[in-house]
C-alpha cells in the first residue's frame, strides 16, 4: 500500500502519517470491522505549520495551525474520514476552525489541499 500523494507547500510539516490509498475491507468474521484496521484509526494524519525562527523552520507548541485526519468510529466500516483544522492558542487549546467527514479518501486529499492553500494565504500551486 502506497501512501496517499498529498501537495504540501513549505513551511508546513507532516508530524503523523498513515494516510494509505487504500479502500476500507469489510472483515469477513465481524459486521462492523474493517480487515485493514491499521489503515482506519482515529489517528492517521497530522500535518502542522511551521514558524520562521531566523530563517529556520520550527514546530511551534502553541499559536499555530494544525489539520488533523482520522477515521470515526476507530476500525469500523460504518466509519467515515474526519478531518478537522484547528488553531492552537498560547493556552494549548484546539480552537477548531473547520470540519470535513467523508468515506472518499480523494475527497478528503482535496480539502487537505484546499486548506493548506487558505492558510498559505492562498499562494499558487507552484509554491508546493
Amino acid at each position: 500500500m502506497s501512501l496517499m500523494r498529498i501537495k504540501i507547500p513549505a513551511g508546513y510539516a507532516i508530524t503523523y502519517n498513515k494516510f494509505h490509498d487504500v479502500d476500507p475491507i469489510q472483515a469477513e468474521e465481524e459486521d462492523d470491522l474493517l480487515s485493514n484496521w491499521e489503515y482506519f484509526t482515529e489517528d492517521i494524519m497530522q500535518i502542522q505549520k511551521l514558524e520562521n525562527v531566523n530563517g529556520r523552520y520550527v514546530i511551534p507548541e502553541s499559536n499555530t495551525s494544525i489539520i488533523d485526519l482520522g477515521w470515526c468510529p476507530d476500525s469500523s466500516i460504518n466509519g467515515e474520514y474526519k478531518l478537522v483544522m484547528v488553531h492552537v492558542d498560547v493556552d494549548e487549546y484546539w480552537n477548531e476552525l473547520k470540519t470535513k467527514r467523508s468515506k472518499d479518501r480523494f475527497e478528503i486529499r482535496d480539502t487537505i489541499e484546499i486548506w493548506l492553500r487558505e492558510l498559505n494565504n492562498n499562494q499558487p500551486d507552484d509554491g508546493f
